[in-house]
């Protein structure tokens, strides 16, 4: 039981990290690993200009923001309250929420999916998807350091030519 949760945790990460990897490679062409290169403690202004469309920078010139620390301070408060909130440490925010059952309809089901369909399908499904994001989030770290890019870059690589632009050319 301890484990099918752990791994639709990480599977959720999983799925928020491949989401993440490929909007922040559409949205700005840096991939997800060279992300943190723009913001470091010294200077966490570099990432201002690199969202395309922006009507306003993201923050004040000379501001100084966005802030590594309060990037860093902003993270570790909200993982902080999520994680103790699905481990039991933070008591639930509402009486009808419970703590220890990670599957749809579970804590949280804010559009009461699991009254609508089939509750056991829906768990099969998270758990598929979990399963394929967790690989998906594999392919995109051995993508990182195998050829350099992001997903993004090497999916349209291989697109434009599929002979010479495949696993085989870094075997």
């Amino acid at each position: 039981e301890k484990n099918a949760e752990r791994e639709i945790i990480h599977g959720r990460f999983a799925m928020l990290g491949v989401t993440g990897a490929w909007a922040s490679e559409n949205g700005t062409g840096i991939p997800w690993f060279e992300a943190g290169a723009l913001c470091t403690p010294d200077d966490c202004t570099a990432i201002a200009d690199k969202f395309p469309g922006a009507v306003a920078p993201l923050a004040p010139e000379g501001s100084g923001y966005p802030s590594f620390a309060a990037v860093l301070g902003i993270e570790i408060v909200l993982m902080g309250l999520a994680e103790g909130y699905r481990t039991g440490v933070v008591d639930p925010a509402f009486d009808e929420l419970t703590v220890g059952d990670a599957n749809p309809g579970g804590r949280f089901d804010p559009l009461n999916l699991s009254e609508s369909n089939d509750l056991e399908e829906l768990k099969i499904k998270e758990l598929k998807h979990c399963r394929l994001a967790m690989f998906a989030w594999l392919g995109c770290i051995s993508q990182a350091v195998w050829t350099k890019e992001g997903p993004i870059a090497n999916w349209s690589a291989h697109v434009a030519d599929p002979v010479h632009v495949n696993s085989m050319k870094y075997a």
